[in-house]
C-alpha cells in the first residue's frame, strides 16, 4: 500500500466539514468522549476499516451496482462525479448516480479530495480497501462483450479515398452551397443524392468536415476547395484522413484540440475488440482512451509539472471540452463514415459495431483506368487520395460506387486549363493509370477544347513587366522561370503567387534591385498543416486479463436481515429505529457490535407530499448541513407524470401556509424556485 495513499485519505476525511466528521465517527466508533483529537480518531477509523471482519462485512455487502461504479472509478483516471454521470448515463439517471457516489462514500469504500492543481474533486477508493476489492473489479463490468445473436448480412459502406475524391470532385466543379447553419442547400442536396446513392447523412458530415478543416472556403457561387489546404490533407496518412473527418464532423477545434479528439478516436477504434461492441460500451471505452496520456501512460502517473499545466490548460479552454455529447456525436459520424462497422445485433436488439475494413490503398502509379467511347471514366479502388486528387482534376463525378464513374466533359476539362492544365498533361496524365490506349477523338476533343479556352481569358494575380533590355533575362533567370504562369504579351507576364501571399520574398529572389517592394501580410503556414497523429494503440489497460470475481450479495442480503431482526427486537425509541433502518439497509451498519454502539440523532431523511411540516425541517436541515436532496416533482404540463432532479437547496422563505425553495440543480448549477407543497417527495442525500 503506497504511503501517500494512506495520507491522501486521511487529509480528506480531516478536511471535512465538523458535522459529517463527527456524525461518520459516531456511525463506525460510536460514542466520542471529549477532549478528543481529530487524528486520533481517523486513526481509530482506519483500524476499524483493517479489521478482518469489518472488511469482509464491507464486501460482503457488495452488489452488481456497487461494483460497476467502483470498476469505473479504478480504470477512469481523474474520475469525478461528473465523469461517472456521462460514463453512466445510458444507465443510471443523475439521481441514482449522485445517491451510490453518495452511499460509497458513507461506506468508506470511497472518498472525495479536491486536487492541488484545479478546483475539481476527484474520488478515490479507500486505500485500505483497494487490495480486497481488486478481485471484484473489472475493465469488462463496464465494457461487456456482447453476444451478437444476428449478423447483418448486406455489405457494409466504408469511406475510402475514391468516395473522398468523387466529393472533391463535385465540390471543384460544381461548388456546394450551404444554409447559414452549415446544411446543404436541397437543390445540392438532390443532386449529390443521385450520384452518393442514399449517403445524404454522410454527405452532410462530410461538408460539415471539410468546413470546420477549412479544406474548403466560402465563394461567391458557393463552397469551393482550397487547394493547397487539400493537397496537405491527402498526404496524410488514410486512417488519420478518416480521424480528422470525424473528429471535424463534430465541432470545429482548436489545433491541439483536433488532435486530442481525432488521437482519441483512433486508439478507441484500435481497442475494440473483433467481437465488437456496443455503442455503449463505444463509449465508455472512449472515456477510458481518454484518461491515458500520448505515451499510452494514465494521466494520473504524469508529474507534477504536467497536471499543473493540464490544468491551466483546462482552465483557459486550450483543451476540448470531453463530455458524453461530444464523443456522441463524434462516434455516430465513425458510423455514418464508415470507420465503425455493424456487425450485427444482440438478443435485446442493440446494434454491435467493430473497426471498419478498408481496401489496401498505395501511392504506386498501378492501371485502375478505364475508359469507354462515351469519354466515362471508371476508376477503381487502390490507389491513395494524393494520387487521386491530380487524376480527377479534368474528371465530373457522375457515379459514385465501389468503382466511380467520371464522365470528360467541356466543363470539368477548362476547369482544369484554369489550373495550368494541357492537353498533353491530361493525356499524359490519364495514360499513366489506363489499361488500354486513349480514344483518339478524346484526344482531338480535349485539344479543341484548349483551343477555344486559349482564346479570350481573365487573369486575376500579381503582373511582372520587363523592358526590352531584361526580358531574355527574366526568361532565362532559373529563379524566375518556375513564378512565370503565362506570358500575356511581350515581356508582360502573369506569376503564379497567391494574391495573399508575400511578394517580397519574390523580389528578393529574382535579383532585380530596381524593383520596388509590394508587401502584404503572408499567408500563415498554421493555414495549411495539419496536427500529428501517431499511429493508433490499444491501450495497455485492455490487454490485462480480464477474470474478475462476481458478488452475489447472498451473504449481504443475510446480514441486512440479521440486524434489522436485532433492532426490532431491541428497546430502542421508534425514532432512532427508523434513523438506524435506514442505515442497515444502506449497507452502513456492519455487526451487531456496531448497532448497539452507534451513536444516532435523530433526523429526517425522506418525507412525501402530504407532509408538508416534514419535508420544511428536512430542507431546513438540508441546508444547514449542505446536504444534497433529491427531488420528485409533477411535470408543468398537467400530464400528472413526474420528474426527478438533485441538488443542492439554498433559500428557504416561509410563508403562510406555504414554503419558497431556491433550489441549485445539479449538474448545471442552475438556479430555481419551487414551492415546497408541489413537491411529491424529497430525499436528503447525506455526505
Amino acid at each position: 500500500m503506497i504511503d501517500n495513499e494512506i495520507e491522501s485519505w486521511q487529509e480528506a476525511v480531516s478536511s471535512l466539514n465538523d458535522n459529517t466528521f463527527f456524525n461518520i465517527m459516531r456511525l463506525y466508533l460510536g460514542d466520542i468522549k471529549t477532549p478528543y483529537n481529530k487524528q486520533r480518531l481517523i486513526s481509530q477509523l482506519a483500524s476499524f476499516i483493517k479489521n478482518e471482519k469489518n472488511t469482509k462485512a464491507i464486501l460482503d455487502f457488495l452488489d452488481e451496482d456497487d461494483v460497476k461504479v467502483l470498476s469505473a472509478i479504478s480504470i477512469i483516471s481523474k474520475v469525478t462525479k461528473d465523469t461517472l454521470v456521462e460514463f453512466f448515463k445510458d444507465t443510471y439517471s443523475l439521481g441514482q448516480l449522485y445517491s451510490k457516489i453518495i452511499n460509497l462514500n458513507e461506506r468508506l469504500i470511497i472518498y472525495s479530495k479536491k486536487d492541488l492543481y484545479s478546483s475539481k474533486e476527484y474520488l478515490y477508493i479507500n486505500p485500505f480497501l483497494k487490495e480486497a476489492l481488486k478481485p471484484y473489479l473489472s475493465y469488462r463490468l463496464v465494457l461487456e462483450n456482447p453476444q451478437t445473436e444476428s449478423q447483418v448480412s448486406e455489405d457494409s459502406f466504408t469511406i475510402s479515398p475514391n468516395f473522398l475524391a468523387a466529393f472533391i470532385s463535385y465540390l471543384k466543379i460544381k461548388k456546394i452551397s450551404c444554409k447559414a447553419d452549415g446544411t446543404i442547400k436541397k437543390n445540392d442536396l438532390n443532386r449529390l443524392e443521385m450520384i452518393f446513392l442514399q449517403k445524404e447523412k454522410c454527405i452532410q458530415l462530410l461538408m460539415t468536415s471539410f468546413i470546420n478543416l477549412s479544406l474548403v472556403k466560402e465563394g461567391e457561387k458557393g463552397f469551393e476547395l482550397d487547394s493547397l489546404r487539400l493537397e496537405k490533407f491527402a498526404e496524410l496518412e488514410d486512417s488519420m484522413q478518416y480521424a480528422l473527418l470525424c473528429a471535424a464532423a463534430v465541432s470545429r477545434f482548436s489545433k491541439a484540440g483536433l488532435q486530442k479528439e481525432a488521437q482519441l478516436l483512433l486508439d478507441c477504434i484500435a481497442s475494440i475488440p473483433q467481437s465488437g461492441f456496443t455503442k455503449t460500451s463505444i463509449l465508455r471505452l472512449a472515456f477510458l482512451v481518454g484518461s491515458y496520456s500520448e505515451d499510452g501512460s494514465a494521466v494520473s502517473q504524469r508529474g507534477r509539472f504536467s497536471q499543473i499545466l493540464a490544468a491551466a490548460r483546462s482552465e483557459d479552454g486550450a483543451e476540448a471540452v470531453q463530455n458524453a455529447d461530444l464523443l456522441d456525436r463524434m462516434i455516430s459520424a465513425a458510423m455514418a463514415f464508415g470507420v465503425l462497422q455493424k456487425k450485427g445485433l444482440t438478443g435485446d436488439g442493440e446494434e454491435v459495431y467493430a473497426a471498419g475494413t478498408f481496401l489496401e490503398t498505395t501511392n504506386e502509379d498501378i492501371k485502375v483506368l478505364n475508359i469507354d467511347s462515351t469519354f466515362t471514366v471508371s476508376i477503381m479502388p487502390g490507389l491513395r487520395l494524393k494520387k487521386l486528387l491530380p487524376l480527377t482534376d479534368f474528371l465530373l463525378i457522375k457515379k459514385c460506387e465501389l468503382v466511380t464513374e467520371y464522365e470528360i466533359v467541356r466543363q470539368s476539362v477548362c476547369y482544369s486549363f484554369d489550373y495550368s492544365w494541357t492537353p498533353e498533361k491530361i493525356c499524359a496524365q490519364m495514360e499513366k493509370y489506363s489499361y488500354y490506349e486513349l480514344p483518339q477523338n478524346l484526344k482531338i476533343n480535349i485539344a479543341e477544347w484548349y483551343a477555344s479556352y486559349s482564346s479570350a481569358a481573365i487573369y486575376k494575380g500579381y503582373i511582372l513587366k520587363v523592358k526590352d533590355n531584361n526580358i531574355t533575362l527574366a526568361e532565362n533567370n532559373p529563379k524566375i522561370k518556375p513564378y512565370l504562369k503565362e506570358k500575356l504579351a511581350e515581356g508582360i507576364y502573369l506569376l503564379n503567387i497567391p494574391l495573399d501571399a508575400n511578394i517580397s520574398s519574390f523580389i528578393d529572389e529574382c535579383g532585380f534591385d530596381f524593383l520596388g517592394n509590394l508587401r502584404q501580410s503572408e499567408r500563415p503556414s498554421m493555414n495549411l498543416s495539419f496536427p500529428l497523429l501517431r499511429k493508433s494503440q490499444e491501450i495497455s489497460m485492455l490487454k490485462q486479463k480480464a477474470s474478475y470475481e462476481e458478488v452475489s450479495g447472498q451473504e449481504g442480503q443475510k446480514k441486512i436481515d440479521e440486524l434489522l431482526l436485532l433492532l426490532n427486537e431491541s428497546d430502542m425509541d421508534e425514532n432512532k429505529k427508523e434513523n438506524l433502518s435506514h442505515r442497515i439497509k444502506s449497507r452502513m451498519i456492519l455487526s451487531k457490535e456496531q448497532l448497539l454502539n452507534a451513536s444516532i440523532r435523530s433526523e429526517i431523511i425522506e418525507a412525501d407530499g402530504m407532509n408538508f411540516p416534514g419535508k420544511v425541517r428536512l430542507l431546513e436541515s438540508s441546508i444547514k448541513e449542505e446536504d444534497m436532496v433529491e427531488i420528485v416533482m409533477p411535470q408543468a404540463d398537467g400530464s400528472g407524470k413526474l420528474f426527478t432532479m438533485v441538488g443542492y437547496p439554498k433559500l428557504l422563505s416561509k410563508q403562510t401556509g406555504e414554503a419558497i425553495l431556491r433550489f441549485e440543480v445539479e449538474p448545471d448549477k442552475e438556479n430555481i424556485t419551487i414551492l415546497v407543497s408541489k413537491i411529491s417527495h424529497i430525499k436528503r442525500m447525506r455526505f
